[in-house]
């Protein structure tokens, strides 16, 4: 009996063991769910107080997690990066658009300097953009050979590029995140790039 009490000891011993040793991996490896909050919270630039979380679900295959959560009575989804608490995908909107203002905010970083003047354009820091957001959007799709209705943007942004203003859009399709700078006085576009969410 006393041979049957040692092993079945050392076999505890051996499961609190790996246990320990897969929670430290855990620890070490992914950031935690309240990390998580913190880069929800931090998007859509208010406190992770008063955001709702339905759920926030860790998927091992691909090492994300995805995220439920409420806020002013809608419900929006994220997906990130369970390594690098990168956002690899959400529904929450930010538009650069006056006539959009009302839609929502988001871009990946949660900020934004831009403003919409009375004509429905563009500016940033004094300067018009020439060609509005949308046609900046209809720029991206067209060249990616998607329809509007198709798509969901995560990022609608004016920004100045080495002196140059320009938009920045993202917008995924089947996990496929496509990003686009577009010249925001010629319409050229200056690049694009297109990567599966998994990778």
């Amino acid at each position: 009996m006393k041979k049957y009490g040692k092993i079945i000891i050392i076999v505890v011993g051996i499961l609190v063991v790996l246990a320990l040793l897969i929670l430290i991996y855990f620890k070490t490896t992914f950031i935690s769910k309240n990390e998580v909050k913190d880069i929800v919270a931090d998007n859509m630039n208010v406190s992770s107080s008063d955001l709702y979380f339905e759920s926030i679900d860790f998927e091992f295959d691909n090492s994300i997690y995805e995220v439920e959560v409420y806020y002013q009575n809608r419900d929006y989804e994220y997906k990130i990066d369970a390594k690098e608490g990168k956002i690899i995908y959400t529904d929450f909107k930010y538009f650069t658009n006056q006539n959009n203002t009302n839609n929502g905010n988001n871009n990946n970083n949660g900020n934004s300097n831009n403003n919409g003047n009375s004509n429905g354009q563009n500016s940033l820091n004094g300067v018009t953009a020439s060609i509005s957001l949308d046609e900046a959007k209809n720029i991206a799709l067209t060249n990616a050979g998607l329809d509007i209705n198709s798509v969901r943007f995560t990022r609608e942004e004016l920004d100045h590029d080495n002196h140059t203003l320009v938009y920045e859009l993202e917008f995924f399709y089947n996990n496929i995140e496509y990003d686009y700078e577009i010249n925001a006085t010629t319409g050229d576009i200056i690049s694009y790039d297109k990567d599966s969410i998994y990778d």
